[in-house]
């Protein structure tokens, strides 16, 4: 079953939020739209500089050789937008290249020759920027590896707490709220006493997915850790923290459930009305509210609102109404 994704929805007064802060940031985490604009400049910049240095070739005449330049706007394109870039710029390079020497009156003896001095040249051209376009590919590779959990893709620690620095930054600066959440799943070492390790990282996966599905692309989530799990939705008060939680507890039982024993999820969060300090300030309190969950009977949600004092949201299938009844709205 795939979950509706969760969208906050009001703020402290009940309205409609504002979701500005979230756009801007599931925007900015869009290397897409990130790098559009960055894409268009690399290939003027390319050309340009294809076109300067083949100018430059003519008006040099015969004797002085310009060609290395060449390699210059071929390995910006190569590094920045990869192999079909490379070749592209490549083959313009040797249009360049044999354009303006034979505008400028290089001689050889045969037509033939010019023929293959030119595929030499604009070999070398596209062997320079393939080797490039493949050494930025692999080092892009190496980069997402240190920043992803292996196993379910997810942010690993590291990067989430790069991200989760980013976002509260931008809370902070705009005046929202920001939850974070603290997920540890019941009966999961028995699953892999009992079942070996292979079922256990089975169903890691169904949980990351579970997670991938149900937040926004505003909101991050990680994997913290063996069975621990760490979300983290910004512009999201206490209310709507409380009603996404309860569903994603209950999404992971019913999900995961009929596994024998049955897995559920103990889920700790805070809401912050002012984004706090640091990532680790969030984390910690966090943690610290699920192992109130896991103490106090497991496959529940223990919710916490940052400066409030006492007051607790706990919620196992009722977490709606205990938030409606008992608890003043925040964020």
């Amino acid at each position: 079953m795939v979950p509706e994704r969760f969208r906050g929805t009001r703020n402290s007064s009940g309205s409609q939020s504002n979701l500005s802060m979230s756009s801007q940031h599931a925007e900015a985490s869009n290397p897409t739209s990130r790098t559009v604009k960055g894409t268009l400049s690399v290939w003027i910049a390319g050309v340009l500089g294809v076109v300067v240095i083949g100018s430059v070739d003519y008006f040099s005449g015969t004797e002085l050789r310009v060609y290395p330049f060449y390699y210059a706007p071929i390995s910006l394109v190569a590094w920045y937008i990869g192999r079909s870039g490379a070749v592209t710029v490549a083959t313009l390079s040797a249009v360049s290249w044999l354009g303006s020497n034979l505008l400028a009156g290089l001689q050889y003896s045969s037509a033939v020759i010019w023929v293959a001095n030119t595929l030499v040249q604009g070999s070398s051209f596209a062997i320079v920027g393939l080797l490039i376009a493949t050494l930025r590919a692999a080092l892009m590779r190496e980069q997402g590896l240190s920043r992803t959990d292996p196993l379910t893709s997810l942010l690993n620690g590291r990067a989430f707490y790069e991200e989760g620095g980013r976002l509260l930054a931008l809370c902070r600066r705009q005046g929202r709220p920001i939850t974070m959440a603290y997920i540890d799943l019941d009966n999961f070492k028995t699953v892999n006493d009992e079942q070996g390790h292979q079922a256990g990282d089975d169903l890691l996966c169904r949980v990351a997915a579970l997670l991938r599905a149900s937040i926004r692309p505003s909101d991050i989530s990680a994997r913290l850790g063996g069975d621990e799990f760490a979300i983290l939705l910004p512009d999201v008060g206490a209310h709507d923290a409380a009603v996404m939680l309860e569903r994603l507890r209950s999404l992971l039982a019913d999900t995961l459930g009929a596994n024998q024993p049955p897995v559920s999820g103990s889920i700790g969060g805070v809401t912050f009305v002012t984004a706090p300090d640091s990532v680790e300030e969030m984390v910690h309190q966090a943690d610290s509210r699920m192992y109130v969950a896991k103490t106090t009977g497991k496959n529940r949600v223990q919710l916490e609102i940052a400066g409030h004092g006492g007051i607790r949201i706990e919620g196992r299938g009722s977490v709606e109404e205990g938030v409606a009844q008992n608890t003043p709205r925040a964020g």
